[in-house]
């Protein structure tokens, strides 16, 4: 990550020298730039292994006499600058993981756009570092890690959760429209006790009413309104108007995947149950601010990491990507434009969603997104302008290790 503090203010005296390594899954290659942009010696390919990273110290110790002459740059690819990174570090150089979005803003400056290869990207990243400005990135704690991993991995889970639901409602709105309407939550336990058994019309009517009865009344664990939904779903199996057509494969199908909601279910409350040990852990205080969960809380603290390595507010908003664009020229100025979305994908979506949760619990958010909302503002951009507020909430919060109060 790049972010203000000029390369002068890191080393005092002598020349400063920077490297850039383009990363890839299986060959790196690593070039260098002197302080005038002029290359040193020529880019090299190295692996991604033990033996390509010895390789790619030999050749930074070539370069420059001791590791503080030097600094070395990696665009965010993937997971795959992590091995490397760590490597580099372990050897005493100073390591900036920085956002390919700035390397391809060098890349148009220099009027390369059409060209791209592994070599020239070295060079450029080298040179994205010697012309901007730039700290020192570092990896979260094993505990902070741990928790991006989960709550990626609880996100991925819902969505495939989604997913699945979507396809079974696709199916029952052709082979069983009514369906929708006897439940207010078609995919819940009676409901799913329900299709896992009969999905389709033609499986309902050769059902006793009883026996519906009691897999609705055992899965729901009462016996109110079992009766009532058993006679609805009957009824509805009687004068559906949905398709016969396959309809044994598309029972199939339906069971299969109300199985596979089971099981994601049983997947994301694991997850869930690891995620809240993991932040009482790390960071309980996020948990003060109204209308903040587990989930989304465990996201924002993972996403975000060490906050001491933002020097503001302003720049955790630069980080999320929540900042305001410029468009501004001569006597034109647009004012705040729509935001960059230059940030953490993952931090940004955790904050939009959390704020549209506080502004309806905390006063002070409801009051702040009401005047927006006066102003003219769409909901969602209302909602951003919540997001960016409560990324201020949330650094002091890290920061000072205080509970959220409103009034503060």
């Amino acid at each position: 990550m790049m972010r203000a503090g000029p390369a002068g203010q890191r080393r005092m005296g002598g020349p400063m020298l920077y490297a850039g390594v383009d990363i890839a899954k299986t060959d790196h290659v690593i070039g260098a730039v002197d302080e005038r942009g002029e290359a040193l010696g020529k880019p090299m390919p190295f692996r991604n292994s033990a033996q390509g990273f010895e390789r790619a110290a030999a050749w930074l110790e070539g370069v420059a006499e001791r590791p503080e002459d030097v600094v070395v740059g990696m665009e965010a690819t993937g997971h795959y600058w992590m091995s490397c990174y760590a490597y580099l570090v372990a050897r005493g150089y100073r390591v900036c993981v920085i956002n390919p979005t700035q390397v391809a803003a060098v890349r148009k400056l220099k009027g390369l756009s059409r060209v791209k290869n592994d070599r020239l990207d070295s060079a450029l990243i080298a040179e994205t570092l010697r012309i901007g400005q730039f700290d020192e990135t570092r990896l979260a704690t094993d505990e902070v890690q741990s928790l991006r991993t989960l709550s990626r991995y609880l996100e991925s889970l819902k969505g495939e959760l989604a997913e699945v639901k979507t396809q079974a409602i696709c199916l029952l709105d052709a082979y069983f429209p009514e369906y929708a309407g006897v439940f207010s939550d078609g995919f819940g336990a009676a409901g799913r006790a329900v299709l896992s058994k009969s999905a389709l019309p033609f499986e309902l009517r050769r059902r006793r009413r009883g026996s519906l009865e009691r897999d609705i009344a055992e899965a729901s664990r009462h016996r109110r309104g079992a009766e009532e939904k058993a006679r609805a779903l009957m009824g509805a199996a009687k004068s559906s108007i949905g398709i016969t057509l396959g309809q044994e494969a598309a029972s199939f199908q339906v069971k299969s995947l109300v199985r596979q909601m089971e099981f994601l279910d049983a997947e994301c409350a694991k997850v869930q149950g690891l995620i809240r040990g993991l932040l009482d852990k790390v960071e309980p205080l996020i948990l003060t601010i109204p209308g903040i969960s587990y989930a989304t809380g465990a996201q924002i603290v993972a996403e975000i990491g060490d906050v001491s390595r933002f020097r503001s507010a302003a720049s955790l908003v630069k980080y999320a990507g929540l900042n305001s664009s410029v468009n501004q020229s001569g006597k034109f100025d647009s004012g705040g434009g729509p935001i960059t979305k230059h940030g953490s994908p993952y931090l940004r979506r955790a904050l939009w969603l959390a704020a549209n949760r506080a502004r309806q619990f905390d006063p002070a958010l409801r009051a702040f997104y009401d005047k927006k909302r006066s102003e003219g503002k769409p909901h969602r951009v209302a909602v951003t302008a919540v997001a960016r507020k409560l990324c201020h909430v949330v650094f002091a919060i890290m920061r000072d290790q205080v509970p959220y109060s409103p009034g503060r």
